[in-house]
């Protein structure tokens, strides 16, 4: 019986620091990858002051490549590329319009202890960076850029030691000049840790 009891407890141990190893293996590394967003506008259209009166816009979708730097166990740092398709809209004097947008943000993601097996890594992000807004119309063009912010929440699990597929939710709201086109994005993201 103590024989076994021994045994066990090796194998156990043996086991322990492998999982401990690949934790420690995750951080300290860079990471690239890219996803598909769904983004539902947040607009101010009460506001956008070429097309007065109610207006109706249409949601849209994106893509966002990113690339960064996990450097703590519970941080890392990371830039973000994001490009939407253009937002279809009309205005209340049945004038169409679209509205293009990107934007350009670095992100610090704070994760929280891992779940199930150092596999799966939630983590709140917060950030700030560059929006760039084009609006298209008959009548009028305009292109506007200024500071934008978003604060969000994700998830990464990791299905091979170097590969991870998440989930991402973020609230995105410009300053000045794009302070109208606030939005959420939802992202599903593939990522590869070097």
């Amino acid at each position: 019986m103590r024989k076994t009891l021994i045994i066990f407890t090796a194998v156990v141990s043996v086991f322990s620091f492998t999982f401990t190893s690949e934790a420690e293996e995750k951080y300290g590394r860079f990471f690239a990858g890219a996803g598909l967003s769904y983004v539902t506008e947040q607009f101010d259209d009460g506001d956008l002051k070429d097309f007065p009166g109610n207006s109706s816009i249409d949601n849209s979708w994106g893509f966002n490549v990113f690339a960064g730097y996990w450097f703590h166990k519970h941080l890392a740092i990371e830039g973000n590329y994001d490009w939407y398709a253009d937002f279809n809209g009309q205005a209340a004097s049945n004038m169409n319009f679209d509205i293009s947008i990107w934007t350009a943000m670095l992100d610090v993601r704070v994760f929280s202890p891992s779940l199930w097996q150092d596999r799966i890594f939630p983590y709140v992000r917060v950030g700030g960076g560059w929006m760039d807004v084009e609006i298209d119309a008959k009548t009028v063009n305009s292109d506007e850029s200024d500071w934008a912010y978003n604060i969000g929440l994700g998830v990464d699990a990791f299905v091979a030691h170097q590969v991870s597929v998440g989930l991402d939710g973020t609230y995105v709201w410009g300053t000045g000049d794009v302070s109208d086109f606030n939005h959420m994005t939802f992202t599903l993201r593939a990522a590869y840790h070097f």
